[in-house]
């Protein structure tokens, strides 16, 4: 074991249940269920990372009440006893990998959509969720619940703990963060009921009390019970401060719950403007708050904490771990995307081999494809995640061959990496002087620096698989086919877009700007998808004055939900105009003009133009060999990948199928 990490990789108990270490994967929804049964995809999902070394798994969010309760068609469901037998496989399969298995159960509450339950939401109170701009919508009124519909949802979780039980789970964890039903009943802004469920922080948490103790009843004292908490609600008018939070904390203590995973509650319209996105999220940012919490029960009590406490938020760095685990501030550390992108990363962490663990860049498309789209989540990094069954199995190639891959970004480097654990012998070229491609631009505008950590990934991961790596050689037709190789792989990415009217000659390409091209004090970018805007706010924070000019009807409609809010939020924070459904006219020496939907035309005043209407495949090479070459495949941005999850997906199918 690695010595380095003491504390992170000793045993620990939540209550009765004994972990191997301290590292414990955090829920997280995945919308990978059959009509609520736990399917194959689901069970080779949490097995590879109960494999994988983890400590514990919080199986995803699971409905306690369909459909009024569920948040996605593809949610897992224990409402009913027809559940249990897929259940009790998910558990069988976590124990065998070593890791403690517990259930997170919950309900939506006014969270839910009504194409998704075909109902009116239901809420304590009938107010409607603010702005999430993680889910990006405001939700429509609820229906505020009776008191004995509360009872009977209060029912509901205790059964669904009891299944839970049933099946061989170790536990269950209380739901009671985001836009779920848990966290609406502690909030003062979510509840504003005037009865014994609300008006008092002892009245609001009444709902949680009660299903614990219900809990206790059927399910003895060895079933262990987890809440995850919002311990303070960040929001335009508040909704729980960090007093409530404190409180709370400490009933659920004085209830026999144990162990707490202390997060926060974020709302506002205006969210997007204070926050970062999660590509420059600090590491363990979560922590401080179990800290605080430590400290409030401390104070309000005069006695510590006797249950633990588990913090994290992007806690994949080890270091950072096992510091915030020796200083006490926690006591279990919680992993969730760090988890999706590398399954094995506690083993990794245990066996010294930190330097292979694939990192999560922060981009948010497991949020956005799950929750805004309705499909499984995905991720950047890693292709097999909720694709098909969640085979990580790669087969040896029957027939070792001689593969040319040309374009080391991120396709080409995962089709190389692919090809050379299954025993091709394979060489990678790029014209430029690193790997990368457009990875290595993507990292530069503000908020973006955790891509920068896909580089030394995809380094060290040729470097281990044997790839032979070529920089700084352009290929040509008759080179690749003098190489007389069995397969060629084409990941030549994208050429930019002319932009063919008067002046054009005038502007410079935001790439040459993101690369340090000098540029005016007032500078006009014209295209608003993600690499415009992520360049007007480049250049804002430098103190230019920036406007974007997008002929659609909205910015940055390429990025993530939660990105783009923030993205744009940042924008207008800096003073940017943007300028949708307008057609630039012309460009002359200090000035673009503009026509807007009304058919007005505009000039404004530019120092510099810069041009970001986007890129074209570069099919060059592909198309000059494709009736040459006999095995031949284009994949990534010159096969139209557009976004990195595609990219790599296409790169890691490719490596399999030669």
């Amino acid at each position: 074991m690695n010595t380095k990490y003491p504390n992170l990789l000793s045993p620990v108990k939540i209550g009765s249940v004994e972990l191997r270490n301290k590292t414990v994967m955090a829920a997280m929804g995945m919308s990978q269920a059959d009509n609520g049964f736990v399917n194959k995809a689901v069970l080779n999902h949490y097995s590879e990372r109960a494999k994988g070394g983890v400590g514990a798994i919080i199986v995803e969010v699971t409905c306690v009440d369909a459909p009024l309760g569920l948040n996605t068609k593809g949610m897992l469901v224990i409402d009913d006893d027809k559940y249990i037998p897929g259940m009790t496989e998910l558990a069988s399969v976590i124990h065998e990998g070593g890791a403690k298995a517990f259930l997170q159960i919950s309900h939506t509450g006014r969270g839910a959509r009504r194409a998704i339950i075909g109902d009116q939401p239901v809420g304590p109170s009938a107010v409607a969720m603010p702005y999430s701009f993680m889910m990006g919508l405001a939700n429509e009124t609820p229906r505020e619940l009776t008191i004995n519909e509360i009872k009977a949802i209060e029912e509901k979780y205790a059964q669904a703990a009891l299944r839970a039980k049933k099946a061989g789970f170790d536990g269950i964890q209380l739901h009671s963060v985001g836009y779920y039903l848990g966290q609406q009943f502690l909030s003062s802004t979510a509840n504003i009921r005037t009865d014994e469920y609300g008006g008092s922080r002892e009245n609001r948490i009444r709902f949680h009390i009660n299903i614990v103790r219900r809990i206790r009843e059927l399910c003895g004292p060895d079933f262990a019970i987890i809440v995850k908490l919002s311990v303070v609600e960040q929001g335009t008018d508040g909704g729980i401060s960090i007093p409530d939070g404190i409180y709370y904390c400490k009933k659920f203590q004085e209830e026999g719950v144990d162990a707490i995973e202390v997060l926060a509650g974020k709302w506002s319209s205006e969210a997007g403007k204070r926050e970062k996105p999660e590509s420059a999220y600090p590491d363990c940012m979560a922590v401080a708050l179990c800290q605080v919490m430590k400290m409030g029960v401390l104070l309000t009590t005069g006695k510590k904490k006797t249950i633990p406490y588990i913090g994290g938020g992007r806690a994949q760095n080890p270091e950072v771990a096992e510091k915030a685990l020796a200083s006490g501030k926690c006591d279990l550390i919680f992993i969730g995307h760090g988890l999706l992108a590398q399954p094995d990363l506690v083993n990794l962490i245990a066996e010294g081999r930190e330097d292979e663990i694939r990192p999560c860049i922060g981009c948010g498309h497991c949020i956005d494809h799950q929750l805004q789209h309705g499909h499984r989540a995905v991720c950047s990094g890693n292709a097999v995640l909720a694709r098909g069954d969640n085979d990580y199995s790669i087969t040896p190639a029957k027939i070792k061959k001689h593969v040319v891959v040309i374009g080391a970004g991120v396709a080409g480097v995962e089709a190389a990496r692919i090809a050379a654990i299954r025993g091709h012998d394979v060489d990678i070229y790029d014209k430029s002087n690193e790997i990368g491609g457009q990875m290595n631009l993507a990292c530069i505008p503000p908020f973006k620096q955790h891509l920068g950590l896909m580089k030394p990934y995809l380094e060290r991961q040729l470097e281990l698989t044997g790839v032979k790596v070529h920089l700084g050689k352009e290929l040509t037709k008759q080179d690749i086919l003098d190489m007389n190789a069995d397969a060629v792989v084409c990941a030549t990415g994208v050429n930019p877009i002319a932009l063919n009217i008067e002046g054009a000659q005038r502007a410079v390409n935001a790439a040459e700007v993101l690369e340090g091209k000098a540029t005016g004090k007032n500078v006009v970018v014209i295209g608003g998808g993600s690499i415009g805007c992520e360049t007007a706010e480049y250049l804002a924070k430098q103190g230019k004055k920036v406007s974007v000019i997008e002929m659609q009807d909205k910015m940055a409609g390429n990025t993530g939900k939660t990105a783009q809010t923030i993205l744009l939020g940042h924008l207008k924070g800096h003073g940017v105009k943007l300028l949708t459904e307008c057609k630039v006219e012309k460009i002359t020496e200090k000035e673009v003009f503009y026509k807007d939907k009304n058919g007005n035309v505009t000039a404004l005043k530019a120092d510099t133009v810069v041009l970001a209407i986007g890129n074209k495949p570069n099919t060059a090479l592909y198309d000059s060999l494709k009736d040459e070459v006999k095995e031949i495949y284009n994949i990534g941005d010159s096969n139209g990948g557009g976004i990195i999850p595609n990219a790599v997906y296409d790169g890691y199918t490719v490596g399999n199928l030669i």
